[in-house]
């Protein structure tokens, strides 16, 4: 077995390309198919890019941003800055201008690798440019295909010299990473080598794969999620396949036909309301057949000739969404509502949830394929203590936890007390060690009345309406609860022909389906949670707008701002 002895994020590159070789290590779509990018090629494209920034400027500790979309320059880019001892800081290529522009100057930004011409003329400060997919001529600009070959050169004169004399501490920052703002301005995470470095750690303990395996890619790699997980992927030198754009990623699973990946939990909404949808459209025999079948995957357990009929007629083309080769699929990011949960793991989809923090690096605990019980986040990684506080807040702390917030010592120090991470997330710890994510202490708001309402369980369990995106409750110093319903416009898009969307979702059967929604979640709620009031949204939504965060989270500050005026009318 090859060791896992690496202490640093540079020696874990050692690590790769020292031990493994893969020819189709890094893979990406050009001209709808995929380019390999060996493990050989990987090491070379890294040290020439490591000499062409070093050559332009870039210096130990500086920080330098990576703001575009996942794929193995992003990966490689990375690399190479942190060959040179510099930070890198990842920025959503969603991001809104005003977001963008704080994140710039926050982190005191000189040097930023770019996908996107268009978005250039949102940075106002003076900077200097790697291009990729793109050239402009504009002074200090460079494109990534020139830094190649730049680096190119100067390796033939150097050889492998530069790369002896690199040393890199545990305690060097490794990344700073800004959280996607859901509840205002976005927090720099000052996370160090020995942050990333102890998660790879845990999880090869927890999950261990080998560079048999196959990853597709989904999520951004601006997220610590994504990328401390495809740090994993790479440690093991498994072949990891990019995703383009995400509406081709259902295409993009038969045809890569993953055994691993990583989703969030909307994402498994989404696949849930999709195989309804695809039940609803098949003839009455079949239908009413698959509803039965839907039915029990979220009520039974998987025993039984019935499972088995259903498992061979019905499941098995349920798995078929995912490629057919899924031997687990992690889940990070929220709470998942438990009946979804339930659902995958019943049609043998391998569904294991976690939790954690940016703040965390950001894997706090998680099910694994030894521990697992449904509705639950697993138990603590290995390195990592959890305790729940008198006012059942959930504590962490261990070698994963943050140096602290870029610029902003006394949130800090409010955050991290005593060495323990206040996560601000509301939990418990059962007798054999599982931990359940219940709310966030922000979720939990309180009526004029003072009455408690447990926000976001509300708005999952309306979310499952397949007309529906996204749901927003109001309550807090309010005399009773109401919600702005946001529509599904992806079901619109497909669904309708000749209506406008106003017009698609005043039809009788959509108003009453949502209605009926409403009415069935108040029946299980005490009466003070009930929704009394609620208006349907037809107008767009986005992250330039302000009301969804690059990691496609409402925004409940920005919600609750711009529609104050119909908030106001339902009370």
């Amino acid at each position: 077995m090859i060791s896992y002895d690496f202490k640093t994020y540079n020696e874990l590159f050692f690590h790769i390309v020292n031990n493994y070789e893969n020819p189709t290590f890094l893979n990406y779509l050009e001209n709808d198919r995929y380019v390999h990018i060996s493990i050989k090629e990987f090491e070379l494209r890294v040290k020439y890019l490591t000499l062409a920034l070093d050559h332009i400027g870039v210096k130990k500790d500086d920080n330098i941003a990576i703001f575009a979309k996942p794929s193995p320059f992003w990966i490689i880019f990375d690399f190479a800055v942190h060959l040179i001892n510099a930070i890198s800081v990842p920025i959503f290529d969603n991001i809104s201008s005003r977001n963008l522009e704080f994140e710039i100057e926050d982190s005191n930004i000189n040097f930023v690798f770019i996908d996107s011409s268009k978005r250039i003329k949102e940075i106002k400060k003076d900077i200097t440019y790697i291009t990729y997919n793109f050239y402009i001529n504009r002074k200090d600009t460079h494109s990534l295909d020139s830094l190649f070959i730049l680096g190119e050169r100067l390796y033939n004169q150097k050889n492998e010299d530069y790369f002896k004399k690199i040393q890199t501490k545990q305690s060097d920052l490794f990344s700073i990473i800004y959280t996607s703002g859901n509840t205002g301005t976005p927090k720099g995470v000052e996370l160090t080598n020995e942050n990333i470095i102890s998660q790879l750690k845990d999880i090869n303990e927890v999950f261990y794969l080998d560079e048999k395996e196959v990853a597709l890619s989904l999520l951004p790699l601006a997220h610590i999620f994504e990328r401390t997980v495809m740090s994993y992927y790479m440690s093991k030198a498994m072949s990891i396949y990019f995703v383009d754009e995400i509406e081709n990623t259902s295409k993009l699973l038969k045809l890569v036909k993953p055994t691993t990946m990583t989703v969030v939990p909307r994402l498994l909404e989404k696949i849930y309301n999709k195989i309804q949808e695809n039940i609803s459209a098949k003839p009455l025999f079949l239908r009413l057949f698959a509803i039965l079948a839907f039915k029990y995957a979220i009520t039974f357990d998987k025993k039984g000739i019935i499972y088995k009929i259903f498992d061979k007629l019905v499941y098995s083309k349920f798995r078929e969404v995912f490629g057919s080769k899924i031997k687990q699929l992690v889940c990070g990011g929220a709470a998942l509502d438990r009946d979804i949960y339930r659902f995958f793991q019943n049609i043998k989809i391998p569904l294991y949830q976690g939790y954690g923090l940016t703040e965390f690096s950001p894997v706090i605990c998680t099910n694994t394929p030894k521990f697992s019980k449904i509705g639950s986040c697993g138990k603590a990684l290995p390195s990592v203590e959890v305790k729940i506080s008198n006012e059942n807040e959930i504590l962490a702390r261990g070698k994963a936890l943050m140096k602290g917030y870029r610029n902003q010592e006394e949130l800090t120090k409010k955050t991290i007390i005593d060495g323990w991470l206040h996560t601000g997330d509301i939990g418990k710890i059962d007798e054999e060690g599982y931990i359940f994510v219940e709310s966030r202490l922000k979720d939990i708001v309180k009526t004029s009345t003072g009455e408690y309402v447990p926000t976001l369980k509300i708005e999952q369990a309306i979310t499952k309406n397949r007309y529906i995106e996204f749901a927003t409750i109001i309550a807090n110093n309010r005399k009773y609860v109401t919600c702005l319903i946001f529509i599904n416009k992806d079901f619109y898009n497909q669904s309708n022909k000749k209506l406008s969307i106003e017009e698609f979702y005043n039809q009788r059967h959509i108003v009453n389906s949502i209605d009926k929604t409403i009415q069935k979640i108040n029946k299980k709620l005490d009466k003070a949670q009930r929704v009394v009031k609620y208006k349907i949204l037809t107008n767009e939504i986005s992250i330039q707008t302000g009301e969804l965060t690059p990691s496609m989270k409402i925004s409940k500050v920005n919600i609750e701002k711009k529609y104050e005026n119909v908030i106001n009318e339902m009370y």
